[in-house]
């Protein structure tokens, strides 16, 4: 049973894409990090999983849940990341056979062809990783519960990839690292992102591509 879950925060007004402010108003970074989920659920459809779930913090009480067609949607439960992490992953590998993947949506160059490299890789490692390129990952895969994976990590930091490979050492699991990749949080993410896409012939982060554009910050499509 292959499950993906993208953690993400609820879309509001003013806490989302908070670091690329004050260089993009919160309404605009509103609607870029809205173009940045869809893009994120985009890449788990063809990504060889069985159950697909949306796993939302901060999501108000009640009312719609915001729920793409084909996903489920749970709540991020605990205190920290790693809090959140561990009670996420045991509810993903309930089940005989399980293998979880769990990605963000910061990263719109996630394929669901690295998506299926994930799980492949899981058929031999106990761990996956994809390194990001400010030092933390873009993606988490395991295929048995391992909450002191996620005890010890400075997160949010430069530190986190490093730490959290420390951890599967001394928790004895294999791991396995997939290309990296990089998230879009800073204006300077943005303007790379930018030029990298700008060269690019695929459709990969066709939404943030899209509200980059309306912003004035790509080329329009020719």
């Amino acid at each position: 049973m292959n499950r993906i879950a993208i953690f993400a925060r609820w879309p509001t007004l003013g806490a989302v894409k908070t670091r690329l402010s004050p260089a993009l108003p919160a309404p605009l970074a509103l609607n870029l990090y809205r173009a940045m989920l869809s893009d994120a659920v985009d890449s788990t459809r063809e990504a060889g999983a069985d159950e697909r779930f949306l796993y939302w913090a901060d999501a108000p009480a009640g009312g719609d849940t915001g729920a793409p067609a084909g996903m489920g949607v749970r709540h991020q439960r605990g205190g920290d990341l790693g809090e959140r992490l561990t009670r996420a992953s045991e509810e993903l590998l309930a089940g005989p056979d399980a293998r979880a993947v769990v990605t963000g949506a910061d990263c719109p160059e996630l394929t669901p062809r690295i998506l299926r490299e994930a799980f492949d890789a899981l058929g031999g490692a106990d761990l996956v990783l994809g390194p990001a390129s400010d030092g933390g990952y873009y993606l988490l895969g395991l295929r048995r519960p391992a909450p002191a994976l996620f005890s010890s990590i400075a997160w949010g930091t430069s530190a986190v990839l490093e730490q959290t490979l420390e951890q599967a050492r001394r928790s004895g699991l294999t791991p396995a690292l997939l290309g990296g990749l990089a998230d879009l949080d800073t204006p300077d993410d943005l303007a790379r992102f930018a030029a990298r896409r700008a060269l690019a012939a695929d459709a990969t982060g066709r939404h943030t591509v899209a509200a980059l554009r309306a912003l004035g910050l790509m080329p329009l499509a020719r």
